[in-house]
C-alpha cells in the first residue's frame, strides 16, 4: 500500500505564540511557518503537545488552524493535532481541522492520563470515523504503557487512516526498531524525543522527525546527511551543534523553544499560555543557553567561509 505522503525530513510542532495579553500572535505564528519552509520542513504541525494543545480554546483553535493552512499554502502537508479530553470533543476536533484545510491529524491519548486499551482503541476510532484525513499515532508518556508495538499494530491494521506512528516514552528505541519490522511499508515512523537520538533513529531506519522548531536548519543538516550518504557529516553537526544546546534545551524546552524564536527575530515574546505548567529559566540558565547558542552560530559562520 502506498502512502499518502512520505516523509524525510523535519515535521516540526509550532509553538501556540501568544501576546502578553493572552491573545494569539498570529504574526509570529506566520513568521515560525515561513521560517521552517525555508528551512525545507518535510511537513508542518500545530496543536500538538509543543503546542500546549490543552490550554488553547475552540476558537483559539480554529484562528491558530485558519492561519497556518493558508500561510503554508500547499507547499507541505499540514498536521493537526485533535486530542481532548472526550471522544466527543476529540471528533468535532478532527472535523474542524479536516474543514479548514488540514491534510493529516495527529492523535495522542487524553492528557489526563493512563487508559484502557480497549477504550484508546475506541478513541482512535472515533477520531477516525469523524475525519478520513491520515492519522498519526502520538505516543506520550502519560498513557505510554498503552501504546505496546501490539497495540500501535492493531491500530494500523484495523484503523485504514492510521498510516503514521511517532513512538516516545520509555523503550521508544526498541519500540521503534520493532514497529519498522512488523509494519514495513503499511505505516511510516516518526522519530521524536526532541532530537536527542536522531543519528540512533537514523540508524533504525527513521527518516522523518518531529523535532527542532528552535533549530530547524541543524535538525535538517543532521537528517539529510545522513540520508545522503554523509554519515560522519552528519554524526559530527549532532555531537558539536545539536546536542550542547538540547542539554540546556531539556531543562526547560517550551521556554527555550520560544527563547530560540525570540533570538532569531520571528516572535515577539516569549510569553507561554496560561496556565504557565513550564518552569522558566533562572537568569543564569538563559545565559549559559545563550553562550551555547552563540558559540553554534560562529562556528557555522565559520564553516561558511571556510
Amino acid at each position: 500500500m502506498k502512502l499518502p505522503f512520505e516523509f524525510r525530513g523535519q515535521m516540526p510542532i509550532l509553538p501556540t505564540t501568544i501576546r502578553p495579553d493572552g491573545e494569539l500572535d498570529l504574526e509570529s505564528l506566520r513568521n515560525v511557518v515561513d521560517y521552517c519552509l525555508a528551512n525545507k520542513a518535510a511537513a508542518i504541525g500545530h496543536l500538538g503537545g509543543a503546542s500546549e494543545y490543552y490550554k488553547v480554546g475552540v476558537k483559539q483553535r480554529e484562528q491558530i488552524i485558519a492561519t497556518v493552512v493558508e500561510r503554508v499554502n500547499g507547499k507541505v502537508p499540514v498536521f493537526i493535532g485533535t486530542t481532548d479530553l472526550s471522544f466527543v470533543d476529540s471528533m468535532e476536533n478532527a472535523r474542524i481541522a479536516q474543514k479548514l484545510g488540514a491534510d493529516m491529524l495527529m492523535v495522542c491519548s487524553p492528557i489526563f492520563g493512563a487508559m484502557p486499551k480497549d477504550r484508546l482503541f475506541d478513541y482512535y476510532q472515533a477520531v477516525a470515523d469523524a475525519s478520513d484525513l491520515p492519522i498519526i499515532v502520538q505516543d506520550t508518556g502519560a498513557s505510554g504503557a498503552c501504546y505496546d508495538v501490539d497495540f500501535m499494530v492493531k491500530l494500523g491494521e484495523n484503523i485504514p487512516t492510521c498510516l503514521y506512528a511517532k513512538p516516545e516514552g520509555a523503550g521508544f528505541l526498541e519500540k521503534t526498531q520493532d514497529l519498522i519490522a512488523r509494519t514495513g511499508d503499511r505505516m511510516q515512523i516518526i522519530g521524536g524525543a526532541a532530537g536527542f537520538h536522531m543519528i540512533q533513529l537514523l540508524r533504525l531506519g527513521v527518516s522523518a522527525f518531529m523535532t527542532g522548531t528552535e533549530a530547524a536548519e541543524i535538525h535538517n543538516e543532521v537528517i539529510f546527511r545522513y540520508l545522503n550518504g554523509d554519515t560522519d557529516g552528519a554524526i559530527d553537526v549532532f555531537y558539536t551543534q545539536l546536542l550542547p544546546y538540547l542539554e540546556l534545551f531539556n531543562l526547560s524546552g517550551r521556554y527555550f523553544l520560544k527563547h530560540m524564536l525570540c533570538k532569531r527575530g520571528l516572535i515577539a515574546g516569549t510569553t507561554l499560555p496560561f496556565p504557565q505548567d513550564n518552569p522558566v529559566p533562572s537568569p543564569l540558565l538563559i545565559a549559559e543557553f545563550d553562550y551555547i547558542w552563540e558559540r553554534i552560530q560562529q562556528n557555522k559562520i565559520k564553516e561558511t567561509l571556510i
